[in-house]
């Protein structure tokens, strides 16, 4: 049998290590975001952003409902209740980062993305950012097109940099008033 004051001194110590265990889980979960859908804060109109060594800006987000295809010459429709949106973004290479990828989203309400559009229209703007291509400081702009359901179209928060190495909130682009 286990005197009452020694009782009393495990009790407490397992009361403490449950509360450092709480708190562990809670810490990492804080820090870490372990949501699938990941965090997000939106820059100011016109603001650049920094990620995985460059530097993103989004000149201009244009909806629309016809694109030329640069392939083609053929004008293309988005698909039914869709509508086009073309996000113009600079880049500047600030270092040698071999983790850079233009990986961009177009973030709409409740946290809802959307991906680029490759399949169906080709454009005559650089679409991905290439390092082999890339200047260190020269701007490289890149022409992305997305397709968006149009009930969505005027809610838009703006274009979501995805740094795949990080775990910290993801920037959202928003293009200059």
């Amino acid at each position: 049998m286990i005197p009452g004051r020694r009782r009393a001194w495990l009790r407490a110590a397992c009361v403490l290590v449950a509360v450092a265990v709480y708190l562990n889980v809670w810490t990492t979960y804080a820090l870490y975001g372990l949501t699938e859908y990941g965090r997000y804060t939106q820059q100011q109109p016109g603001a650049s952003t920094t990620a995985m060594g460059a530097e993103f800006r989004l000149v201009s987000l244009v909806q629309t409902t016809e694109l030329v295809n640069s392939v083609t010459e053929e004008v293309a429709s988005p698909s039914v209740n869709a509508v086009w949106v073309v996000a113009r973004v600079d880049v500047v290479r600030r270092t040698e980062d071999p983790n850079l990828l233009c990986v961009l989203e177009i973030l709409g309400p409740g946290r809802r993305v959307w991906e680029p559009n490759r399949d169906y229209v080709s454009r005559d703007g650089n679409s991905t950012c290439t390092l082999a291509e890339m200047p260190l400081g020269s701007t490289w702009p890149l022409e992305i097109v997305f397709q968006v359901p149009e009930k969505y179209a005027g809610e838009l928060a703006g274009v979501a940099v995805n740094d795949p190495v990080s775990r910290s909130a993801r920037p959202v682009l928003v293009p200059p008033r």
